[in-house]
């Protein structure tokens, strides 16, 4: 092999990033740059155990996505526009927040860097295969197809060579779509580690299909469309009867606004105390964050309500203004009262202040009530014809209200649960 036609392959300057320089530490990087090495001093034995070891991991990392070789149609490529639009650094965090003009004090060095993922993406394999005389399928530059991804807006504009139409196309996906774990995510957790996690894309009811309470849903839509908006809303608290439909209409904010900025973290009672460190890791990012907590109420003991009560209002330091709490509760009185409290407290107005206070530090509070036997029956008729059972009023009617006497509660969680009763049978028959 002569070393002119080696010379002739563009090897990528990786080791000039500065953006993404935290890219050179990925395994997959890391084994490319070795073997680049080992190529250009012709060590073939090195070469070609480097080359399946790039190879599998490679693969590896293709199918550990659950759209495996789908952003760009080709593993190598997927690998680079996957890093691109999830390596948090100071370039994407400014992509994440707007448009970066070219005007930019260091658009040049991020053009160089750039113009380096270019070349990574645009690597000759085919050429590199020839001269290092390797026998392989080239499974890095084959071509599968699959629905349109959605990273092919980065792969089109790659296509064209032109490094300012690759630089704002990363920067408007990254805008419009979000960086690293907020890619497309919309609703998270937080695991036993305090972190935050994506929760598995899931479709919400919408708030046409949760039937009554419609002065609620409005409230709550409102509030919240401002939020997304302008950054200003209040922190809610919606509360009521079991089975009224309190979460699944926050849930449903969701649905109502896909397409938003809306960002929606799920969190349990026993997690408040890590909710500062929550709010501490998303209080700069450009999203409108709702922490959501069901079912909330504290026993007379528990301190948790002290933390949870500065957290909503009340601390040195404000809330940032891209976050809101919506919680939920089955309780009238979030924290629970004993009648000795009463009687033996020294100031037992004080006491009842105190207990009450975190609810009043919530600045909308829905009140919602188990519905009468005649919207009951209102429910029960829209749900069975939006799930297209045809029964005789009469005999739908008196199935239900059977239904809820043996379930001894009327709400729409029991109508919802009668219908998909009904609808076992009828799919049984």
């Amino acid at each position: 092999m002569e070393s002119k036609n080696k010379l002739s392959l563009r090897i990528p300057q990786c080791g000039s990033l500065s953006f993404y320089r935290s890219l050179l530490h990925h395994p997959i990087l890391t084994t490319f740059r070795d073997l680049m090495a080992t190529y250009q001093t012709e060590d073939t034995v090195v070469s070609q155990d480097l080359y399946f070891q790039l190879k599998a991991r490679l693969l590896a990392y293709s199918f550990k996505k659950n759209e495996a070789f789908q952003y760009a149609k080709t593993p190598w490529k997927d690998y680079i526009i996957s890093e691109i639009v999830s390596n948090e650094n100071p370039l994407t965090l400014l992509f994440e927040r707007g448009i970066v003009s070219d005007k930019h004090p260091f658009y040049k060095s991020m053009e160089t860097d750039i113009q380096i993922l270019n070349d990574l993406y645009h690597f000759n394999w085919k050429q590199f295969l020839d001269q290092s005389g390797l026998d392989d399928n080239n499974i890095f530059d084959i071509t599968i197809f699959f629905p349109m991804p959605p990273h092919d807006t980065i792969a089109a504009a790659f296509k064209t060579g032109d490094l300012s139409t690759v630089f704002h196309a990363i920067n408007r996906y990254i805008r419009e779509n979000g960086l690293g774990l907020f890619e497309n995510n919309t609703s998270f957790k937080i695991n036993l580690s305090g972190n935050l996690v994506p929760i598995p894309s899931r479709t919400y009811k919408t708030m046409d299909t949760i039937i009554g309470n419609d002065r609620q849903k409005n409230a709550l839509i409102t509030n919240t469309a401002a939020f997304i908006k302008h950054y200003t809303g209040l922190n809610v608290l919606l509360k009521g009867d079991m089975g009224t439909g309190k979460s699944t209409m926050v849930k449903a904010l969701l649905e109502t606004f896909k397409g938003t900025k809306l960002r929606m973290i799920e969190f349990k009672k026993e997690q408040i105390e890590k909710l500062p460190s929550i709010i501490s890791q998303i209080k700069d990012r450009p999203y409108p964050f709702i922490l959501f907590v069901d079912d909330l109420s504290f026993d007379d003991k528990e301190s948790d309500f002290k933390l949870f009560k500065n957290i909503l209002e009340g601390s040195l330091e404000d809330n940032p203004e891209n976050v809101l709490i919506y919680a939920t509760s089955n309780k009238r009185h979030l924290v629970s009262e004993t009648q000795s409290e009463r009687k033996d407290a020294v100031h037992a107005k004080d006491v009842m202040e105190e207990k009450l206070s975190l609810s009043s530090r919530f600045g909308l509070v829905l009140n919602f009530t188990a519905p009468d036997q005649k919207s009951y029956l209102e429910i029960v008729h829209q749900m069975a014809k939006d799930a297209g059972i045809n029964l005789p009023k009469d005999t739908l009617d008196g199935r239900a209200i059977q239904w809820e006497l043996r379930h001894l509660n009327r709400s729409g969680r029991t109508a919802e649960q009668f219908i998909e009763y009904l609808l076992i049978k009828q799919n049984n028959n």
